[in-house]
């Protein structure tokens, strides 16, 4: 009877995946028939040297071919990277320690109490996704603004979140592509320094516009992390043994890559362009699968790009071959505050601040003012995580 469920089951979820499978061709199928000329003539020139080089990948008319790589593409690395690296690694280590010896605290007296405890990911098993154990916020649209590296590294955050804490979150973008100093619409770094001394706002507080306008004035930003850092920190590629262990102590990690044209068109399966272009866009990494000799990758160019990836029916995903495009280069993670425990007051004096640009306040005419004494005078919350 057991068999007989089994095979039902296996029956069920195969039918499942071809129906899914089906609907993606399709849905990338109606968009190349109202195509222009110029997105055909691209198309047409991409798979003829798909042809010639033996990809294994399909190619069609993804959202992301609407706007010029060079505006969706905006990671750039800094002149010193490799020296920052190693300064970035030891500082991390030193603010890890202290949360490490409060984690320890609250274990003592709360066991059993932590989630993150409950998930033990294995480095060594032949496929991982983050996606099933429900650490993966879905797919998000950067549209025509340079800022996949503001997206990767709250790809990264908030994947970390979900596993020290409960809950989904929807942090915000734009309040770290408008205060953070990272960058802006025409590229930038990894911002993860601001969510340490700042914290980012909520999505719904701070909502994404894809442009540089300057910081608000006032904002709340419960969003925080304890620290971060490299996997290596050599100016190279971590092996995917460091990689593996990285995403499974870790979580999400944000790591460059070279996206192409051919990166741009991808609509499914493993890609092996295998191309040798300068890094140029961040991206969020997710899983892997030895079988495919593959990383699983989180975009930031909506779902009308990528696919599913074998699970769920939210596209936006990508299966890319280990080593090609120069992916996982400069791979960090990130730890975000526990709300379990508080860290102690000198820990926020070891982190410098940034002076952030603010948006500018027009006066307004002062006008009489009665005040009632009674009134009583709010009393602020302590955010998150402070």
């Amino acid at each position: 009877m057991k068999t007989t469920s089994k095979k039902y089951l296996t029956l069920f979820f195969l039918i499942l995946w071809v129906s899914i499978a089906c609907a993606q061709e399709m849905f990338y199928h109606q968009r190349e028939i109202q195509a222009s000329a110029l997105i055909k003539g691209n198309l047409q020139q991409l798979r003829q040297q798909s042809l010639a080089k033996q990809w294994q990948f399909q190619l069609g008319y993804t959202a992301a071919m609407d706007v010029p790589l060079t505006q969706l593409a905006g990671l750039k690395a800094p002149a010193n990277l490799e020296q920052q690296m190693s300064q970035q690694n030891q500082f991390a280590q030193q603010l890890i320690t202290i949360d490490d010896q409060e984690k320890a605290k609250f274990i003592q007296a709360y066991p059993g109490k932590l989630p993150e405890l409950s998930l033990k990911p294995n480095p060594a098993a032949s496929a991982f996704d983050w996606r099933k154990l429900g650490k993966v916020t879905p797919v998000r649209n950067q549209m025509n603004c340079g800022s996949c590296w503001a997206f990767a590294t709250l790809g990264a955050y908030e994947g970390n979140y979900m596993i020290r804490n409960i809950g989904s979150i929807d942090a915000s973008e734009q309040c770290i592509l408008n205060c953070s100093g990272a960058g802006s619409c025409g590229g930038g770094w990894w911002a993860f320094n601001f969510l340490m001394s700042n914290g980012t706002a909520s999505e719904a507080d701070y909502p994404y516009s894809a442009n540089d306008k300057p910081c608000l004035a006032s904002y709340s930003a419960p969003y925080k992390a304890v620290a971060w850092g490299y996997v290596k920190a050599s100016n190279s590629i971590p092996s995917v043994a460091e990689l593996k262990q990285a995403l499974c102590t870790y979580g999400p990690l944000a790591v460059a890559v070279y996206a192409s044209p051919a990166f741009q068109a991808y609509t499914g399966g493993i890609f092996n362009e295998f191309a040798g272009g300068t890094i140029n866009h961040g991206v969020t990494l997710i899983g892997w699968d030895d079988s495919k000799k593959a990383w699983l990758i989180k975009n930031s160019w909506g779902t009308a790009w990528g696919e599913t990836c074998g699970y769920g029916s939210e596209r936006g995903y990508m299966w890319i071959s280990y080593n090609c495009n120069s992916i996982g280069y400069a791979a960090a993670w990130v730890k975000a505050r526990s709300l379990f425990y508080r860290l102690p007051i000198h820990f926020d004096k070891l982190i410098p601040k940034y002076i952030i640009p603010i948006q500018p306040v027009k006066p307004l005419p002062l006008k009489p003012v009665q005040i009632n004494p009674r009134t009583p005078i709010p009393k602020y919350p302590i955010q998150p995580g402070n």
